[in-house]
């Protein structure tokens, strides 16, 4: 469920959103917009070979400057993966807060952020999908509302990270703690190996996360054609499901704690809900497996921010018990 700094920051937001709503998206780069370039480094999101940085805190920042020097809505945070593959959290935390502009990082977390801090992300049992040398979006729950004046600060904690390579990083200034296990110290190391990463603001995205189950065609796969973008249409496709079956896409527009939800005492071992169910679309599959819904999107401001959640589950009786297959989950922002 969102804790109280969540909530506020969503009451903040629709506030906001009145008269920002009708912005141009804009995506920020920090330092710059090579997601191909640079040392990696694999503090905070952790090593699938190196345990010694499965714990961590870790805070960056982003000046005003790299931000546009603008009032601004921030909806996504991207980071660029130095390898392809995937990433594992059993718990990811993600705090954005204003930073006074110009001033470096104490090495005490806690004196890098206010009372007004927001948690824009909180997810257990996370699994985040990586493509190599690209801007790779991490799925903000919450967005964050940015003064335009001040710098940004993020602080990132995670919980048994694993993942294939490090990410790209420049020499910017970062704090951070690492260990094996245990919870993180009250302060850390200081040094200028921050890692690299976008900020965007109203962008219209498109992104999957969370694990499938295998079935008769090999585990079925969710993804998009199209875009969220206000008047746009998006595909909401699957693929390698039965040939000529039945899949159902289930919608939602939450996928925090408790899910996700284990689903093997209903007979359908390695499958999981990821997402709550607002509503559930039968669609057929060609002779290939293949099918997609459509969702058309609103030209109107009013559309932007929200945030919808995407996942199948489609109709295999060779798969198990319950004859029914699983797929990761998708989120939708719908932007500008």
């Amino acid at each position: 469920m969102l804790d109280n700094s969540m909530l506020k920051s969503s009451t903040l937001v629709l506030l906001t959103l009145a008269s920002v709503a009708s912005l141009p998206a804009q995506d920020w780069y920090v330092p710059n917009s090579d997601p191909s370039t640079g040392g990696c480094n694999v503090i905070p999101f952790g090593s699938t070979t190196l345990g010694t940085f499965a714990q961590a805190r870790y805070q960056c920042k982003a000046t005003a400057a790299d931000l546009g020097g603008a009032v601004g809505v921030i909806t996504g945070l991207g980071f660029a993966p130095c390898r392809s593959g995937t990433a594992h959290y059993t718990q990811i935390d993600i705090v954005m807060d204003h930073h006074p502009a110009g001033t470096p990082l104490t090495t005490t977390f806690a004196n890098n952020l206010t009372p007004a801090a927001m948690t824009v992300m909180s997810a257990s049992d996370f699994t985040w999908h990586l493509t190599a040398d690209n801007w790779t979006e991490i799925g903000l729950q919450v967005p964050f509302v940015y003064n335009g004046i001040d710098d940004l600060v993020i602080q990132v904690t995670t919980v048994d990270g694993t993942a294939p390579g490090g990410f790209h990083r420049d020499a910017r200034q970062r704090v951070y703690w690492v260990a094996s296990s245990g919870t993180p110290a009250p302060s850390g190391a200081s040094g200028n190996a921050a890692l690299k990463f976008e900020v965007s603001m109203l962008t219209a995205k498109t992104s999957t996360y969370g694990v499938g189950c295998a079935g008769t065609n090999g585990e079925p796969v969710h993804s998009f054609g199209g875009s969220s973008q206000l008047g746009q249409t998006l595909d909401l496709e699957v693929s390698a499901g039965v040939p000529n079956q039945l899949a159902f896409l289930v919608m939602g527009i939450y996928a925090g704690t408790p899910f996700p939800l284990d689903l093997g005492f209903l007979g359908m071992p390695g499958c999981f809900q990821h997402i709550d169910t607002l509503t559930v679309l039968a669609v057929p599959l060609d002779p290939a497996g293949a099918g997609a819904a459509q969702l058309p999107i609103p030209n109107d401001p009013s559309y932007v921010n929200v945030r919808l959640y995407s996942q199948y589950a489609c109709l295999d009786p060779g798969a198990n018990a319950a004859g029914v297959t699983t797929t990761r989950y998708g989120r939708i922002y719908i932007g500008n």
